[in-house]
């Protein structure tokens, strides 16, 4: 579905389909987000189909973070030759409690190997500075990624919608995932994506969802 020119969303309706809300910015970045479960990539490659856009045509997949449920699709770009993004900390997170990890969810760890080691900071893709954030809380590197000129965030599982992500999974800290909402909090946003529930769009709408959140849910954490 796109959501305003060059960004699109493909939001989890159900376990049919996916496991994670999926992002695509278009030219000239081609850059996709979160691919989700391998098992469902023909459905979201369809999707995308409906909306115009080749999946021939990705150019860079990246990772908000390690968790098999956003991250186990990446495998089909990697083998493909597709440079795959994630933070430096959040792949040697990976490499050290991956294997355990995918074995909590049933799965098989696979091989990865990554082209883009991100970092926080400026990220120049094709003429565009996309920002790139390290928000640490619901995994220890996890990033959001920001596209300023389209008041974008690709924020994973930091922020939902009236909601946080969850920290009781290893490497996981409350104290961080507070800290890391405050400091996206101050960007000017429009369109707020996470990895699950629905999209927020326009930033009155975005405000108040971060007022909630501190409001409500922060002192439950």
């Amino acid at each position: 579905m796109k959501i305003t020119d060059g960004v699109y969303a493909y939001i989890w309706r159900g376990v049919f389909e996916n496991n994670c809300n999926m992002y695509y910015f278009g030219e000239p970045l081609n850059i996709l987000f979160d691919p989700g479960l391998t098992r469902h990539l023909d459905l979201r490659f369809e999707a995308l189909r409906a909306d115009g856009i080749d999946p021939a045509g990705i150019k860079t997949v990246v990772s908000t973070h390690s968790h098999p449920d956003h991250f186990e699709g990446c495998e089909h770009f990697m083998n493909k030759g597709i440079p795959v993004g994630m933070h430096r900390e959040e792949i040697e997170f990976l490499n050290k409690m991956g294997p355990q990890f995918f074995a909590m969810f049933g799965m098989k760890f696979p091989a990865f190997t990554f082209d883009i080691v991100m970092e926080e900071g400026t990220w120049s893709v094709n003429g565009v500075d996309l920002q790139v954030f390290m928000t640490p809380g619901h995994s220890p590197a996890s990033v959001c990624v920001y596209w300023k000129e389209k008041k974008a965030l690709v924020c994973g599982d930091l922020v939902f919608k009236e909601s946080v992500g969850r920290v009781d999974f290893p490497g996981g800290d409350p104290v961080q995932l507070k800290e890391s909402i405050a400091r996206i909090s101050g960007l000017d946003i429009d369109y707020l994506l996470p990895g699950h529930m629905e999209m927020v769009t326009n930033a009155k709408d975005v405000t108040r969802n971060f007022d909630v959140i501190r409001q409500y849910i922060f002192p439950q954490l």
